[in-house]
């Protein structure tokens, strides 16, 4: 388990975008667990706690933050991130104020997952579903200006 959480601390947002000279964003990547707690009058709360460890079946929050530590305005931003290989991404889980999101399911080709396709290995082509979705891509609408900072997310599941 710790040689997988290891992989998913270190998994990459890659950032991909046409920000000026004087721009610069920083991208922080953090893997957090859902924890529901009861008070004693039966209110539930739920909590987002950093993931120490985790077991097959559990669902894990990524939460990919950026900021911009430049000068300018950034422009045209877009985080792409990859689902780890011990994970499968969990459907409709992908959120992003203000941006428009798109899955893939080679890595190379981003759309809406309804637009996706998967050639299974006899030749027939299907619909792509969320299990099959291997990175994500968030196109944010509009300039994040110097000093300002946000977040996309989507969960997955430990194999």
């Amino acid at each position: 388990m710790r040689k997988i959480f290891g992989a998913l601390a270190l998994a990459a947002a890659f950032m991909a975008s046409a920000v000026p000279a004087l721009a610069a964003v920083e991208l922080e990547t953090r893997a957090f667990t859902e924890v529901t707690t009861t008070d004693v009058n039966g209110a539930q709360e739920t909590k987002m706690e950093p993931v120490e460890r985790a077991k097959p079946g559990q669902k894990v929050v990524f939460v990919i933050t950026y900021r911009n530590t430049g000068e300018e305005p950034a422009e045209n931003l877009v985080v792409n991130n990859r689902v780890p290989n011990e994970m499968v991404y969990v459907a409709d889980s992908a959120q992003g104020e203000s941006a428009l999101i798109q899955m893939s399911v080679d890595g190379n080709l981003f759309d809406e997952l309804e637009s996706l396709k998967v050639t299974e290995t006899d030749g027939s082509v299907r619909a792509a579903k969320a299990s099959d979705v291997v990175a994500l891509r968030w196109i944010l609408q509009g300039a994040v200006a110097p000093g300002d900072s946000g977040s996309v997310r989507y969960r997955a599941v430990l194999k």
